[in-house]
Protein backbone atom coordinates (compact mmCIF):
# COMPACT_ATOMS: atom_id res chain seq x y z
CA UNK A 1 0.00 0.00 0.00
CA UNK A 2 2.92 2.46 0.73
CA UNK A 3 4.82 1.71 -2.21
CA UNK A 4 1.57 2.18 -4.40
CA UNK A 5 1.05 5.84 -2.38
CA UNK A 6 4.62 6.77 -3.63
CA UNK A 7 3.75 6.04 -6.54
CA UNK A 8 1.52 7.47 -6.91
CA UNK A 9 2.96 10.99 -5.35
CA UNK A 10 5.89 10.30 -7.82
CA UNK A 11 3.16 10.31 -10.97
CA UNK A 12 1.97 13.78 -9.39
CA UNK A 13 5.39 15.63 -8.95
CA UNK A 14 6.26 13.94 -12.50
CA UNK A 15 2.85 15.69 -13.56
CA UNK A 16 3.53 19.23 -12.15
CA UNK A 17 7.05 19.63 -13.04
CA UNK A 18 5.86 18.84 -16.92
CA UNK A 19 2.71 21.37 -16.58
CA UNK A 20 5.34 23.82 -14.91
CA UNK A 21 7.55 23.19 -17.58
CA UNK A 22 4.85 23.53 -20.43
CA UNK A 23 3.59 26.97 -18.94
CA UNK A 24 7.25 28.12 -19.22
CA UNK A 25 7.91 27.32 -22.50
CA UNK A 26 4.93 28.93 -23.37
CA UNK A 27 5.96 32.36 -21.48
CA UNK A 28 9.10 32.07 -23.47
CA UNK A 29 7.69 31.46 -26.77
CA UNK A 30 4.61 34.33 -26.13
CA UNK A 31 7.62 36.86 -25.14
CA UNK A 32 9.60 35.67 -28.34
CA UNK A 33 6.16 37.26 -30.10
CA UNK A 34 6.99 40.33 -28.85
CA UNK A 35 9.77 43.37 -29.89
CA UNK A 36 9.82 46.88 -30.27
CA UNK A 37 11.20 48.53 -33.37
CA UNK A 38 12.96 51.90 -33.17
CA UNK A 39 13.08 53.29 -36.72
CA UNK A 40 14.53 56.05 -38.64
CA UNK A 41 13.99 57.42 -42.22
CA UNK A 42 12.14 59.13 -44.79
CA UNK A 43 9.22 59.48 -42.60
CA UNK A 44 11.45 60.82 -39.45
CA UNK A 45 11.69 59.00 -36.40
CA UNK A 46 9.58 56.76 -34.26
CA UNK A 47 8.54 53.45 -32.86
CA UNK A 48 6.69 50.51 -33.11
CA UNK A 49 5.14 47.69 -30.89
CA UNK A 50 5.34 44.43 -33.43
CA UNK A 51 3.86 41.42 -31.97
CA UNK A 52 3.74 38.46 -34.17
CA UNK A 53 0.71 36.04 -34.69
CA UNK A 54 2.40 32.86 -36.21
CA UNK A 55 5.29 32.29 -37.96
CA UNK A 56 3.26 33.92 -41.01
CA UNK A 57 1.41 36.99 -39.75
CA UNK A 58 2.58 40.03 -37.52
CA UNK A 59 1.13 43.34 -36.51
CA UNK A 60 2.72 46.58 -36.07
CA UNK A 61 1.20 49.53 -34.07
CA UNK A 62 3.68 52.78 -33.76
CA UNK A 63 4.16 56.27 -34.90
CA UNK A 64 6.97 58.51 -36.50
CA UNK A 65 7.29 62.52 -36.72
CA UNK A 66 9.65 64.06 -39.32
CA UNK A 67 10.29 67.59 -39.40
CA UNK A 68 12.90 69.95 -41.81
CA UNK A 69 13.24 73.13 -43.56
CA UNK A 70 15.95 75.04 -45.72
CA UNK A 71 16.09 78.50 -45.81
CA UNK A 72 16.94 80.42 -49.40
CA UNK A 73 17.45 77.14 -51.76
CA UNK A 74 14.68 78.77 -54.06
CA UNK A 75 15.18 80.49 -57.03
CA UNK A 76 11.89 81.92 -59.25
CA UNK A 77 13.48 83.84 -61.87
CA UNK A 78 14.89 87.20 -61.49
CA UNK A 79 12.78 87.81 -58.28
CA UNK A 80 15.92 87.46 -55.32
CA UNK A 81 14.30 87.09 -52.21
CA UNK A 82 14.25 85.78 -49.21
CA UNK A 83 12.62 82.20 -49.23
CA UNK A 84 11.92 79.30 -47.21
CA UNK A 85 10.99 75.65 -48.04
CA UNK A 86 9.52 73.82 -44.54
CA UNK A 87 7.31 70.35 -43.70
CA UNK A 88 6.38 68.28 -41.41
CA UNK A 89 4.59 64.97 -41.35
CA UNK A 90 3.46 62.98 -38.51
CA UNK A 91 2.02 59.53 -38.76
CA UNK A 92 0.41 57.20 -36.43
CA UNK A 93 0.05 53.81 -38.33
CA UNK A 94 -1.53 50.45 -38.00
CA UNK A 95 0.34 47.60 -40.06
CA UNK A 96 0.28 44.26 -40.85
CA UNK A 97 2.75 42.07 -42.31
CA UNK A 98 2.37 38.96 -44.26
CA UNK A 99 5.49 36.85 -44.19
CA UNK A 100 5.95 34.36 -46.55
CA UNK A 101 9.65 33.68 -45.96
CA UNK A 102 11.70 34.65 -43.55
CA UNK A 103 13.91 37.66 -45.11
CA UNK A 104 11.06 38.80 -47.15
CA UNK A 105 7.76 40.78 -45.90
CA UNK A 106 4.94 42.06 -47.29
CA UNK A 107 3.47 44.88 -45.23
CA UNK A 108 -0.26 46.68 -46.00
CA UNK A 109 -2.09 49.27 -43.47
CA UNK A 110 -2.86 52.74 -43.34
CA UNK A 111 -1.49 55.88 -41.33
CA UNK A 112 -3.53 58.41 -40.02
CA UNK A 113 -1.58 61.82 -40.42
CA UNK A 114 -2.06 64.46 -37.36
CA UNK A 115 0.74 66.58 -39.08
CA UNK A 116 0.89 66.30 -43.02
CA UNK A 117 1.85 70.00 -44.64
CA UNK A 118 4.46 71.55 -46.36
CA UNK A 119 4.91 75.69 -46.41
CA UNK A 120 6.86 77.87 -49.23
CA UNK A 121 7.43 81.64 -47.92
CA UNK A 122 8.62 84.41 -50.28
CA UNK A 123 9.73 87.92 -49.04
CA UNK A 124 11.62 90.69 -51.58
CA UNK A 125 15.58 91.61 -50.94
CA UNK A 126 15.43 93.97 -53.18
CA UNK A 127 13.94 97.17 -54.06
CA UNK A 128 11.70 97.02 -57.23
CA UNK A 129 10.36 99.61 -59.67
CA UNK A 130 6.89 98.77 -61.63
CA UNK A 131 6.41 101.83 -63.78
CA UNK A 132 8.50 104.50 -62.32
CA UNK A 133 7.44 103.90 -59.16
CA UNK A 134 10.34 102.45 -56.90
CA UNK A 135 8.67 100.29 -54.32
CA UNK A 136 10.63 98.84 -51.06
CA UNK A 137 10.73 95.12 -49.86
CA UNK A 138 8.34 96.02 -46.99
CA UNK A 139 6.18 97.96 -49.33
CA UNK A 140 5.23 94.72 -51.59
CA UNK A 141 5.17 92.67 -48.40
CA UNK A 142 5.53 88.51 -48.84
CA UNK A 143 3.86 85.64 -49.86
CA UNK A 144 3.37 81.89 -48.58
CA UNK A 145 1.55 78.96 -49.93
CA UNK A 146 0.62 76.21 -47.65
CA UNK A 147 -0.43 72.98 -48.69
CA UNK A 148 -2.02 70.51 -46.39
CA UNK A 149 -2.91 66.65 -47.11
CA UNK A 150 -6.17 64.76 -45.42
CA UNK A 151 -5.21 62.45 -42.85
CA UNK A 152 -5.64 58.89 -43.64
CA UNK A 153 -3.26 57.77 -46.48
CA UNK A 154 -3.12 53.77 -47.15
CA UNK A 155 0.45 51.99 -47.69
CA UNK A 156 1.74 49.40 -48.91
CA UNK A 157 5.41 47.95 -49.30
CA UNK A 158 8.16 45.18 -48.92
CA UNK A 159 10.05 44.24 -45.90
CA UNK A 160 13.94 43.40 -46.18
CA UNK A 161 15.27 41.48 -43.65
CA UNK A 162 13.99 38.98 -40.88
CA UNK A 163 11.20 40.16 -39.10
CA UNK A 164 11.75 38.19 -36.05
CA UNK A 165 14.97 38.91 -34.26
CA UNK A 166 16.91 35.28 -34.27
CA UNK A 167 18.41 36.83 -30.88
CA UNK A 168 17.27 39.85 -28.44
CA UNK A 169 18.33 42.01 -31.60
CA UNK A 170 18.40 42.89 -35.24
CA UNK A 171 18.21 45.44 -38.18
CA UNK A 172 15.91 44.89 -41.17
CA UNK A 173 14.73 47.66 -43.72
CA UNK A 174 11.26 48.94 -45.14
CA UNK A 175 10.66 50.52 -48.61
CA UNK A 176 6.98 51.14 -49.70
CA UNK A 177 4.62 54.28 -49.80
CA UNK A 178 1.68 56.10 -48.49
CA UNK A 179 -0.82 57.11 -51.27
CA UNK A 180 -2.06 60.52 -50.01
CA UNK A 181 -4.27 63.10 -51.00
CA UNK A 182 -4.03 65.86 -53.12
CA UNK A 183 -3.03 68.78 -50.77
CA UNK A 184 -5.33 71.64 -50.37
CA UNK A 185 -3.18 74.71 -51.59
CA UNK A 186 -3.85 78.15 -49.34
CA UNK A 187 -2.34 81.35 -50.14
CA UNK A 188 -1.36 84.02 -47.38
CA UNK A 189 -0.19 86.85 -48.41
CA UNK A 190 0.85 90.68 -47.43
CA UNK A 191 0.73 94.08 -49.15
CA UNK A 192 0.91 93.93 -52.73
CA UNK A 193 0.77 90.21 -52.79
CA UNK A 194 -2.27 89.61 -51.24
CA UNK A 195 -5.20 88.03 -53.68
CA UNK A 196 -3.24 84.76 -55.08
CA UNK A 197 -5.93 82.49 -54.33
CA UNK A 198 -5.60 81.88 -58.37
CA UNK A 199 -2.01 81.00 -58.00
CA UNK A 200 -2.98 78.53 -54.88
CA UNK A 201 -5.30 76.56 -57.50
CA UNK A 202 -2.84 76.39 -60.13
CA UNK A 203 -0.21 74.78 -57.41
CA UNK A 204 -2.84 72.66 -56.21
CA UNK A 205 -4.22 71.38 -59.63
CA UNK A 206 -0.30 70.67 -60.59
CA UNK A 207 0.25 68.43 -57.37
CA UNK A 208 -2.89 66.09 -58.30
CA UNK A 209 -0.53 63.71 -59.95
CA UNK A 210 2.23 63.38 -56.81
CA UNK A 211 0.27 60.96 -54.99
CA UNK A 212 2.91 58.76 -53.43
CA UNK A 213 4.97 59.50 -50.80
CA UNK A 214 7.99 56.82 -50.89
CA UNK A 215 9.14 55.48 -47.25
CA UNK A 216 12.64 54.02 -46.84
CA UNK A 217 13.37 53.14 -43.25
CA UNK A 218 15.53 51.18 -40.80
CA UNK A 219 14.16 49.05 -38.27
CA UNK A 220 16.01 48.58 -35.43
CA UNK A 221 14.26 45.98 -33.39
CA UNK A 222 14.42 44.70 -29.91
CA UNK A 223 12.53 41.26 -28.46
CA UNK A 224 11.51 40.62 -25.41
Amino acid sequence: MKKTINFILLLMVLQATTAFAQVADSIKTKNRQMSIQVLAGSQGIGANFRYVLNKNIALRFGGSYAQAGINDKLAVGAFNSKNRLSGKLGTIHALAELMPQKFIRVVAGAAYLPNARMAVYFEPKDAYSFEGITLTPQEIGSLEFQMNWATVAPYLGVGIGRGIPKNRFNVNVDLGAYYISTPKVTAIGTKLLTNNDSNAIIIQNNMKSYRFLPVAQLNFNFKF
